[in-house]
């Protein structure tokens, strides 16, 4: 066998510069990822309370449009009545008698409603006379959502 040192030399020279990272290298994409970092977390923060109060409006258009429906199911009025005075609010679908139907539903963390009276729809489909025609949702980071009821039709609108 044949032996050349200067050969391993180079051999071993070209290992030794493909072994892996500095760590300059090293530091400088750990300094980009953590600006990325610190440039998406406000993001992430508006991200999730604009989310929570998002669900909320949905939830609460879908237990006042299940509420439009059994009172035309079953002709008779049905109520959503809204609890402020509990945190988190509370609210729950009433017959005229005022036996919960369901279950009482809770609003996530964060968002409450304005005080607000029951809103009521009728076997028609609309809404009882003197019935609350809106209800607002506020989160406490800051914004609002507007949840609209047609008082002739009973449609349900979000703003």
């Amino acid at each position: 066998m044949w032996y050349n040192p200067s050969a391993m030399k180079i051999f071993h020279n070209e290992r030794r510069n493909k072994g892996g990272f500095t760590l300059i290298e090293m530091t400088i994409v750990l300094f980009i990822i953590l600006a990325f970092m610190a440039m998406s977390v406000p993001f992430f923060a508006n991200f999730s309370s604009s989310t929570g109060l998002k669900t909320a409006e949905r939830e609460v258009c879908t237990i006042l449009r299940t509420t439009r429906s059994y009172a035309i199911s079953q002709n008779s009025n049905f109520n959503v009545v809204f609890d402020t005075g509990v945190t988190p609010n509370t609210y729950r679908i009433t017959n005229s008698s005022g036996t919960t139907l369901d279950k009482t539903y809770q609003l996530s963390s964060g968002v409450a409603f304005t005080a607000t009276a029951p809103i009521t729809f009728t076997s028609n489909g609309g809404l009882a006379s003197g019935s609350a025609t809106g209800i607002t949702i506020n989160s406490i980071k800051g914004g609002s959502k507007q949840i609209t009821v047609e008082a002739a039709t009973g449609a349900v609108t979000m703003q």
